[in-house]
This record gives structure tokens, C-alpha cells and sequence, in this order.
């Protein structure tokens, strides 16, 4: 982290031009080119030390995961790139861009529909290291190369970006789309409407476009929301036209329009009423699927998500009411005020909705630090930093503390390992409490490392009872059975079964499928245990009966709820 002690705080506390003079763009010295390098290829290193570990080690873990990788799987199967299907089910949720990534990496491994889960992860990797990235350069244009270093750092270590890196989801590639636009936006910002250059237009638009295939309109919320407050600050659209809105328009519309106007054909509209109508004006206007929660919940979340950054952020945020009047200041405050609000607002609520916010106020704390006003002498400063510490033991003793409550025993390893994230985390916040902050910085990013390999490397691909879809495929590989049985699931419908087992894994009622399984000699049901009565008084009047041949007992991962599944042979297939 040598770079981190390289740059003194005097380019960053200069107070920027005021935001309705614009500044003339500088050539950067080599000097500070070969800076900006050397900081990219450390954090680069970071990123991938901090978001890699566990990519090929954890399980399918939530239903949003297990559908895109199904979903992806299938259109390779089929070759049919443009309508995303479920099994049988259109995937009319969200647009294209998500499925492309995942089925051009599947491609390029080689291994087709055989690839294993790591590979349809990769996308999601490959964008939060370039989100970090991106990051580090909205800092340098904000406020030089130290406020980049420092605040892409703390966003590098954080939960929610490991959680969103290692899972093959839509939200870290829109996080990187929604970053690569801020920058162009930020750029343009910075140096004025006189400097319309055409990478600007190009980035800010073109990324606009990648995050519209990738999760339709939340990306033009969060870039549309900081570029209208920074019209009202400014009051003038010289940031706009900045952009050359003329020369980017076309450029995105020609990255949407063709599958939006396909899909549209070929589902003769359903895509857009699925996608807009139900999904994203329903989350608006509802709580959906179990996850409203009420203003505010954001906030109180974010101590655990956004740590260990969290504590540097309330010194970052003291940062920006100080210099609201600044062009940086304002671009921040544009940049995270009014979405978190909006996102507050909205009835439907998960912790990664506001991923796209973080990077701002980490940089925020990138300012705070390079201008040394993060000095533990307030008592909420104190507090912040004290936070470090008491989070990082709680989750250390949570996460083998659950390990052991579900499982029944202790993991050595994972104990060892909690030791270790618990020890870092104590380690930077001493550091950080006696103002030792350039090595507080690099040392809170190692707890948020180790932490997260606790979790995702150690801790949780060992909980094998949270993993059922997992069992019971692997129950099934071990059952004796014909080459090629008809596979049946009955009562219990998770993707990631479907996943695990196979596309033509059928998902039955109790009744559908006795009428299956005594149409197929070698078929396999598998039940759960809350629908086994249905089935069996099914399956007896269709004259035939069932023969257990292995229990499995687990949890699902969404709602931890214990469930017992059953497999059925016939009476032939019995040993």
C-alpha cells in the first residue's frame, strides 16, 4: 500500500473551482500517470485477493441465483439467445444482458451446459474488480489520486460487494455499468460544458444502454437522479450538453432497441409487462415476495453491509456537508442523496438495491482521509471506529455460532479462522482510534478480506445441511436406478434443484406426479415430506407403489426452514 503514503492531503483539500466556472483540463503529468498505474495494478490485486476466494467453493445459494444460471444454462442448450425461458416458464423479469454475460462465459470454457457453477460467476467477479476500479477513477477526478485510492479500497473490502461478486446475478455488472457512467458524468462535471469530449458521450451513454440489458431502468434512476440534481444545483444543462447528448442518444437507443424490439415481437408483449409492469412497478408500488420493510431500513442495514467501510463513512459524510458548495461535494451528494431516498421510499427493499450508492460515500471517506479529518476526537468518530472492532467480533462469533447451531458440531478451521478475522478487525480499529490512519486503511481492508473468506471459503460451503438441493442431488447419483431415469420433484420446486439435477427435472403436484411415476417404470420421485400422504394415496390409485430409497434432510437457505425429501423407486429398482 506504499501508494496510500505517497500523496499528502494539500491536492485534495484545495477547495475545487466552483461548480458553474469551468476549470481548464490539465495534462497529467508522467508522474501522475505512472501513479494512477501503479494504483490501478494494486488495486486490481486487492480486488481480486478480497472478492475471489470461495467463487468456486460456494453453493447455489438464493433462487435469484439459481435462476439466471438455470435460465442461462438453457439458452445454451437450446441456442436460443433471445427468449429466455425457465424450464417451460418465459424469464420475463429482466432483459437480456445478464443471460449474454453468463452464456459467452459457459462458451468460452469449453464445457457447455456441463460448465460448472464457478464459470457463470465470472461475470459478476470480473465486474465488481472493474467496479473498484471505476471507482478509484471517479475519486482521482474528484479529487486527485489518493481520495481514489483510499475511498476504492474501503468499497473493495465491503459484505455487500463480496456477497454480490461471488453470486452470478444481474448486481455487480449494473454496478459496473452504473460506475462507468458516473465517471464520464463526473469528468464532464468537473472540467465544464467548454469540454465536450466524445469518450465522454460514448462511456456515459453507452453504459447507460449496457445497464438498461442488464436490469432495465434502475440504472437510469441512479445516473438520471445525479445528473438532474446537478442541473437544479447548477441551473443550467451546460453538464448535458457537456455529455453531447445528440451523439450518445443514438448510441444507446442502438444498444437497446434491437432485443427490446425482438423480445417485444416475440412475446407479443408480454416481456414488458412482466418486466415494467410487474416487477419493477411492482416493487414500487408493493412490497414483493416477502420483502417490504418500512423507510429507514436502508440505513440501519448498512452498518453490517457496508462494513468495515462503514466506519469511515460518518467522517466522509461530515466531509460532504462541509463541502456542499464544492463541485466534488456536490457531484457526491447529487450522486447519493436522491436515489437513497427514492430507494427508501419504495416499499420493496433488499440490502444490494443500494450497491450502486456505496461508492460514493466511500469516496467521501477517500476525501475525509486525505484531508485528515478523520481524527478519533469525536465521540461519534470514536464510535464509528469502535465499530470496526465490535462488528468484526460479532461476526466472527455469528458465523461459526450459526455453523454450529445448524450443523450440530464445530468446524476447527472456521473457529481458527474467526480468531483471525476477529484479531484483524480489533487491529484496525486501534489503528485507526490512535490516528495511524494510512495503516488503519490497508488493515481494514484485510479484516473485511478475511471476513469474507470466513464466510464464503470456510463457513458456509461446510454447512451442508443449508445446501438441500446439493443433497439431494447427490442422493440421487447414488441411488440405483436405469441410465436415463424420468426425474420427478414433487413439493419441493427450488431452481437450484433444477440446477443441480437437470433441465428435464419435472416439478409435479402430488398428483401429476404419481401419474408420471406409474407411467415411468424407471422413475425417480423425489418428495417432500409435507405433500408424502398426497402422493402415496395418488400413486395407489394409479396402481402402483412407491418404494423409499433414501432420506434427506436439510434446510433451504431462503427461510432456513428444515424439510425432509423422500426418493421413490418402483418395486423393480429396488435393491
Amino acid at each position: 500500500m506504499s501508494t496510500l503514503q505517497s500523496e499528502t492531503a494539500p491536492e485534495a483539500s484545495a477547495a475545487p473551482a466552483p461548480a458553474s466556472a469551468p476549470t481548464a483540463p490539465r495534462r497529467p503529468s508522467a508522474t501522475r500517470i505512472a501513479r494512477i498505474v501503479i494504483d490501478l495494478a494494486v488495486l486490481a490485486v486487492v480486488a481480486l485477493l478480497v472478492l475471489a476466494p470461495g467463487l468456486d467453493r460456494l453453493p447455489l445459494t438464493d433462487r435469484d441465483e439459481a435462476r439466471f444460471v438455470q435460465a442461462t444454462r438453457q439458452m445454451v442448450e437450446t441456442g436460443d439467445w433471445l427468449d429466455i425461458r425457465l424450464q417451460e416458464e418465459p424469464r420475463y423479469k429482466k432483459p437480456i444482458g445478464i443471460y449474454w454475460l453468463q452464456g459467452l462465459a459457459v462458451t468460452a470454457s469449453g464445457q457447455g451446459a456441463d460448465a460448472p457453477l464457478t464459470v457463470y460467476r465470472i461475470p459478476s467477479l470480473v465486474a465488481a474488480v472493474v467496479a473498484v476500479l471505476l471507482a478509484y477513477g471517479i475519486g482521482v477526478v474528484l479529487g486527485g489520486p489518493t481520495v481514489g485510492l483510499v475511498g476504492a479500497l474501503l468499497f473493495s473490502a465491503t459484505i455487500l460487494l463480496g456477497v454480490e461478486a461471488r453470486l452470478a446475478k444481474t448486481d455487480a455488472v449494473l454496478l459496473a455499468t452504473v460506475l462507468a457512467a458516473q465517471l464520464a458524468l463526473a469528468s464532464a462535471w468537473m472540467d465544464g460544458a467548454r469540454a465536450r469530449k466524445l469518450w465522454r458521450s460514448l462511456v456515459f451513454f453507452g453504459a447507460v444502454g449496457l445497464g438498461v440489458l442488464v436490469k432495465g431502468p434502475v440504472i437510469l434512476l441512479v445516473c438520471g437522479t445525479t445528473l438532474a440534481l446537478l442541473m437544479i444545483l447548477e441551473r443550467s444543462v451546460s453538464v448535458l450538453l457537456a455529455l453531447r447528448p445528440l451523439v450518445g442518444l443514438p448510441v444507446m437507443l442502438a444498444l437497446v432497441l434491437p432485443w427490446f424490439v425482438a423480445i417485444g415481437i416475440v412475446s407479443e408483449g408480454a416481456f414488458f409487462r412482466e418486466a415494467i409492469g410487474t416487477d419493477f412497478l411492482g416493487k414500487i408500488a408493493a412490497g414483493q415476495e416477502s420483502h417490504g420493510a418500512p423507510p429507514g431500513m436502508y440505513l440501519l442495514v448498512s452498518i453490517v453491509t457496508f462494513w468495515p467501510a462503514v466506519a469511515f463513512i460518518p467522517a466522509g459524510i461530515a466531509w460532504l456537508i462541509g463541502a456542499r458548495a464544492t463541485p466534488a461535494g456536490r457531484f457526491l451528494i447529487a450522486w447519493a442523496l436522491p436515489s437513497w431516498v427514492l430507494f427508501e421510499l419504495a416499499p420493496t427493499k433488499l440490502p444490494h438495491y443500494v450497491l450502486p450508492l456505496l461508492p460514493a460515500l466511500a469516496i467521501a471517506a477517500g476525501f475525509a482521509v486525505s484531508v485528515g479529518a478523520v481524527a478519533a476526537r469525536g465521540w461519534w468518530r470514536r464510535a464509528s471506529f469502535a465499530w470496526l472492532a465490535v462488528a468484526g467480533v460479532l461476526l466472527a462469533v455469528a458465523l461459526p455460532g450459526a455453523f454450529v447451531f445448524y450443523e450440530g458440531r464445530a468446524d476447527p478451521v472456521g473457529l481458527a479462522g474467526a480468531v483471525i478475522a476477529g484479531a484483524a478487525s480489533i487491529v484496525a480499529w486501534r489503528l485507526a482510534a490512535s490516528g495511524r490512519i494510512k495503516l488503519a486503511i490497508p488493515a481494514t481492508v484485510i479484516a473485511g478480506g478475511l471476513m469474507a473468506a470466513l464466510a464464503h471459503v470456510i463457513v458456509l460451503p461446510a454447512a451442508g445441511s443449508i445446501w438441500l438441493s446439493d443433497r439431494a442431488a447427490e442422493a440421487l447419483a447414488r441411488l440405483p436406478t436405469c441410465a436415463d431415469p424420468v426425474r420427478i420433484s414433487i413439493g419441493y420446486g427450488e431452481p437450484s434443484l433444477v440446477f443441480r439435477i437437470g433441465t428435464d427435472l419435472r416439478l409435479l403436484s402430488p398428483e401429476e406426479g404419481a401419474a408420471v411415476f406409474a407411467a415411468s417404470p424407471c422413475a425417480v420421485a423425489i418428495v417432500d415430506s409435507r405433500v408424502e400422504g398426497a402422493f402415496l394415496v395418488a400413486a395407489a390409485a394409479n396402481a402402483v407403489r412407491p418404494v423409499p430409497a433414501a432420506d434427506v434432510t436439510g434446510r433451504n437457505l431462503n427461510g432456513m426452514r428444515e424439510r425432509t425429501l423422500r426418493f421413490y423407486i418402483h418395486d423393480a429398482a429396488a435393491p
